[in-house]
């Protein structure tokens, strides 16, 4: 294992290149409550595994959405990155939850949430990890309360 040289310079974090969009914490909420009964549906009518349906239902993604949201929070921003691949897997809730005769309330919700995306994946933004959660590349500036990556030395 090679170490670091203290006379070398440190190389700060590349920008992530996946395309993502911005979101409201409403439309996390509304995203979170269509995979949790995407996953509740497909849980009842299913004999497969527990990852298989994790990823079938999407709800693999709840966790990230709650990191993701509760950072943009306490950093006091009102977007949340959503990748652009993520939204793939809200096409699949909302496939099964066709197929598995979901709530309607829950279905319109999902199909009224891809349209949205549809319209923002023109409009893609670049990402950073700052702690290991996804934020957007020009979030991770100084705040108010001081900087969003406090420094130990």
């Amino acid at each position: 294992m090679r170490r670091r040289r203290r006379d070398q310079p440190q190389i700060p974090s590349a920008p992530i290149t996946p395309d993502a969009i911005a979101i409201t914490i409403r439309e996390v909420v509304t995203l979170i409550e269509v995979l949790d009964h995407a996953h509740a549906c497909i849980v009842e009518l299913s004999e497969a595994d527990k990852e298989t349906l994790a990823r079938a239902s999407g709800s693999s993604l709840i966790p990230l959405l709650y990191a993701r949201a509760g950072f943009a929070s306490i950093q006091g921003r009102r977007n949340i990155p959503l990748l652009a691949e993520e939204i793939g897997l809200l096409e699949a809730a909302v496939i099964n939850l066709e197929s598995y005769q979901g709530n309607e309330v829950v279905l319109c919700a999902g199909y009224q949430l891809l349209a949205d995306f549809a319209n923002r994946k023109r409009n893609s933004y670049p990402l950073r990890h700052v702690h290991g959660i996804l934020t957007f590349t020009d979030e991770v500036e100084d705040t108010a309360s001081g900087p969003a990556t406090p420094s130990l030395a």
